[in-house]
């Protein structure tokens, strides 16, 4: 898939069918700093650079390739927590299994100015997706009605992680699964990161192991399997990441994964 940058008409009609609710109040674990930061400061994700930021990244290549590896098969109702510019929730709304997806993200400059820039660059049915305006930690969806729930680089986010996980399960209908993507992880050769300028303005960039998001998903009661995820979906790095036995030191030098809770089935 090719990315270009949508024109204003396409703009205007993904943000007018994409339906627009408001959430209940922020909870105590919303973080402001973070929240003026995404709406004030973030450089990266500004009108123009949507399209160009969601191909560099390989976005749509690296989804294929970890929907393919996990078996998650998107379906019924979708939800995505954190969904930021709503790519993520954009793409899967493509699938035909997919009958809706629900966007929760509490930055409104990327909800309503950068989300109908990514619907009508992918090309999807913005009917299907509904963003909501809520913190991630107390959406105020109903129990047990989505089939799937999706994290995109925002799980780590959270101040409580543990509480978000919970979350998350408590959104799915037994036999649902939460799929954890892009979420950083430190390695042995890899103990931290390198969060540019959002140190500069918070303390909301946290930093898991690979076992330690297999725990919080444990504790909040799913089964959890991590899978190896390249960093590069099509360039030679990526593809040699992912076949031993470059994929056997992933866990020492590169901890690239996606993770995937399932909730139990009745």
């Amino acid at each position: 898939m090719t990315l270009r940058a949508p024109d204003a008409a396409a703009v205007a009609r993904a943000a007018a069918e994409s339906p627009l609710t408001h959430g209940p109040s922020f909870s105590e674990l919303a973080d402001d700093a973070e929240l003026r930061f995404r709406d004030e400061i973030e450089p990266e994700l500004r009108d123009e650079a949507v399209a160009d930021w969601m191909q560099r990244k390989e976005l749509p290549q690296k989804l294929a390739r970890v929907l393919r590896d996990t078996a998650v098969r998107p379906a019924g109702t979708v939800v995505e927590l954190g969904a930021g510019s709503c790519w993520l929730s954009a793409m899967l709304a493509r699938d035909p299994a997919v009958q809706r997806v629900v966007a929760v993200e509490f930055s409104r400059h990327r909800l309503e100015r950068l989300a109908p820039i990514a619907i009508a660059a992918i090309g999807a049915p913005a009917a299907k997706i509904e963003r909501v305006l809520a913190d991630f930690n107390a959406p105020g969806l109903p129990g047990g009605c989505a089939d799937l729930v999706v994290t995109d680089a925002a799980f780590h986010h959270a101040a409580d992680p543990g509480h978000l996980a919970g979350v998350a399960f408590a959104l799915l209908r037994p036999g649902g699964t939460f799929l954890l993507f892009r979420e950083p992880t430190i390695a042995l050769l890899r103990r931290t990161r390198d969060h540019g300028i959002e140190d500069q303005h918070g303390s909301f960039e946290h930093e898991y192991t690979a076992r330690g998001y297999e725990r919080l998903l444990r504790a909040a009661g799913f089964q959890a399997v991590r899978h190896v995820a390249a960093p590069g979906a099509t360039g030679r790095r990526g593809r040699l990441l992912l076949r031993p036995p470059l994929s056997w030191l992933n866990g020492i030098a590169f901890a690239e994964y996606a993770y995937v809770g399932a909730r139990p089935g009745s």
